[in-house]
């Protein structure tokens, strides 16, 4: 064996070919994974929060209507939605987010205006 080879071979160092796209990269170890979902749920509902609380602002300042710019607003989110996602996942979101805001809308003015939801069902047997 010429003494290239042995020198080569013989060094203990290994080198590491593979070049980091990222200098700066940490490995985040999550080691439960419902809880990583959680903050990722946590993190979007602050940041959308906050963007929707922008679009109340923008919406006070201008000169339409409140209901025409709602209108718009939905109809762009679920544009982006309906284009974004499958076709599928869209209906099935779109059924079920209008269901819980109604829902929640019910439950909010049956507890703090209990007077504007009236029983209908009397009695109503003749004798």
């Amino acid at each position: 064996m010429s003494d290239y080879k042995k020198t080569k071979k013989g060094k203990g160092k290994k080198s590491n070919n593979i070049v980091p796209l990222k200098k700066d990269l940490q490995v985040i170890s999550n080691d439960n994974p419902v809880d990583a979902k959680q903050a990722e749920i946590d993190r979007l509902n602050d940041h959308v929060k906050e963007a929707f609380k922008n679009l109340a602002e923008f919406t006070d300042g201008c000169k339409l209507n409140n209901s025409e710019m709602w209108y718009n607003i939905l109809y762009f989110a679920k544009q982006r939605a309906i284009h974004t996602i499958p076709f599928a996942d869209f209906k099935i979101n779109d059924e079920n987010s209008s269901l819980e805001v109604t829902e929640n809308y019910v439950k909010f003015y049956n507890e703090h205006y209990p007077e504007l939801f009236v029983n209908k069902e009397k009695n109503r047997q003749l004798h």
